[in-house]
C-alpha cells in the first residue's frame, strides 16, 4: 500500500517519488509466479481508506504498509518506510527506511526496488515455511517449492533427489509453476553429471520440463537458463549459446546464470569471453559457491594458467568432481605428486572414470582443447580406458 499523505509541508514532488517508488517495488513482485499481488490501482484505494472493511473482497496473507516521515538527520531529507505486515495477526516480520533524495533515487530506482523485493520475498518465505511447520497443515506449491531449494544447492545425489520429489510435488499442485519446473529441470541435469552415466534420459527429461516452463513464462531467465545447461551436456551447443544469450538478456545482472554462461563459452573454447563472464560472476557474487571456482579453474586450465587454475579449484570447500582438472592442473604444472594426490580422490569418489568415459560424455567442440585436456588426464595417471 503506498503513503496516503506525507508529513505537513512535505514537497508534492517528494510525495509522488515515494508513491512512484512503491508502485515500482509492487510491479516487480507482479512479475513474479511466486505470489499473486494485488493490483497497485487497489492498493490505493485501501491506502486511502480509514475502514478497510468497506473492501470485503480484498483478502491478503501480507501487507506492506508504507509511510513518509520527517528525517531526523540534519539534512531534513523525508524518508519513505515500509513494514510488512502478517494480515492475520498483525505481526510486524519487517521494516526498512528509504531516504527520499530526488537525485539518488533516481540513479538507484531499478536496484532499490529489487532489493526491497528480494528483502521483502525473503521474509514472506520465511514466514510462510514457519506457518507450515507450526501449524502441521497440507503444504502449498510454494512451500514444496521452499523446502526443495533448501536442498537443491546441495550437489550430492541423496539432496538432489530429495529436492526433486519436493518439486514434483510442488508442480501437481500448480502444474504452470515456473520456478519449480525450472528447478526441476536444474535437478535432474545435476543428477546426470553426478551419475555420470552414458544415458542422456535425465537431460532429455531436463529439457523437456524447462521447455514447459519456458512456455508458461518466455520472459523467464531461469527457464532457458535450464534449457541451456541441458543442451550443453546433449551435446547442442548452438542452443545451449543461444538459450544462455537470451537468459542473460532478461537478467543481465544474475551472478549464477553469468557462471554457467561462462562455463558454455568455455566448452565452447571461447575462452576471453568466458574469462569476462566469470569475472563478472564474482563481482556480483563475491563470497561465491564453489561452481564458480570450478568453472573459473578450467577457463583458467584452457588459457594455459595452471597456477591460477589451481588457485581457483583449491579455494573450493567440497571440489568432488573438479578433482580431475585438479589433477590435470598440477600434471601440467609439473607437479606429480599433487596430481597424484588429486587423482586419487577423484578415483575413489568415482572408481569408473577413464579417459575414454570423458570423450564419450562431454562435447568437444575444439579439438585442440579436448587433446590438451585428455593429454593432462593422461598425464595425472587416469586410465585410459
Amino acid at each position: 500500500m503506498p503513503p496516503a499523505s506525507g508529513p505537513e509541508g512535505f514537497d508534492p514532488l517528494e510525495m509522488c517519488i515515494a508513491r512512484s517508488l512503491v508502485h515500482d517495488v509492487s510491479l516487480t513482485l507482479c512479475k513474479s509466479r511466486l505470489y499473486e499481488v494485488i493490483a497497485p490501482f487497489t492498493a490505493r484505494r485501501l491506502a486511502g481508506s480509514r475502514d478497510l472493511a468497506a473492501f470485503p473482497a480484498v483478502a491478503s496473507d501480507f501487507q506492506v504498509r508504507t509511510q513518509v516521515n520527517p528525517s531526523l538527520s540534519r539534512d531534513l531529507y523525508a524518508v519513505l518506510s515500509l513494514d510488512l505486515v502478517v494480515t492475520r495477526t498483525g505481526e510486524s516480520i519487517y521494516r526498512h527506511e528509504v531516504e527520499l533524495q530526488s537525485a539518488l533515487l533516481l540513479d538507484v530506482h531499478y536496484l532499490l526496488g529489487a532489493m526491497l523485493t528480494e528483502q521483502i520475498c525473503g521474509k514472506i518465505a520465511r514466514q510462510e515455511i514457519f506457518e507450515f511447520r507450526r501449524t502441521g497443515a497440507p503444504p502449498s506449491a510454494y512451500v514444496h517449492y521452499l523446502i526443495a531449494m533448501d536442498y537443491a544447492d546441495r550437489k550430492d545425489l541423496a539432496s538432489l533427489r530429495r529436492a526433486q520429489r519436493s518439486l514434483i510435488r510442488s508442480s501437481r499442485l500448480a502444474p504452470d509453476y515456473v520456478p519449480a519446473l525450472s528447478q526441476l529441470a536444474r535437478t535432474k541435469t545435476l543428477e546426470w553429471l553426478e551419475r555420470g552415466s552414458p544415458d542422456r534420459t535425465l537431460l532429455t527429461e531436463a529439457r523437456h520440463l524447462a521447455e514447459r516452463a519456458q512456455l508458461y513464462d518466455p520472459t523467464n531467465s531461469a527457464s532457458l537458463r535450464e534449457i541451456g545447461h541441458a543442451a550443453l551436456y546433449l551435446h547442442d551447443l548452438d542452443t545451449a549459446l543461444a538459450s544462455f544469450e537470451a537468459a542473460q538478456n532478461f537478467a543481465p545482472n544474475h551472478a549464477d546464470l553469468l557462471a554457467d554462461q561462462a562455463d558454455v563459452l568455455t566448452h565452447a573454447s571461447r575462452h576471453d569471453e568466458a574469462e569476462a563472464k566469470i569475472a563478472r560472476a564474482f563481482a556480483l557474487n563475491p563470497l561465491a559457491p564453489d561452481d564458480y571456482y570450478w568453472v573459473g579453474g578450467a577457463i583458467s586450465f584452457f588459457r594455459g594458467r595452471y597456477d591460477e587454475a589451481l588457485n581457483r579449484l583449491t579455494t573450493m570447500q567440497s571440489p568432488g568432481l573438479a578433482l580431475r582438472l585438479m589433477a590435470a592442473c598440477a600434471a601440467m604444472n609439473d607437479n606429480p605428486e599433487a596430481a597424484a594426490r588429486y587423482r586419487n580422490g577423484a578415483l575413489q569418489r568415482d572408481p569408473t572414470f577413464t579417459v575414454e568415459k570423458w570423450t564419450s560424455l562431454y562435447p568437444q567442440p575444439n579439438k585442440a582443447d579436448t587433446e590438451l585436456y585428455l593429454h593432462a588426464l593422461r598425464l595425472a595417471g587416469f586410465p585410459r580406458a
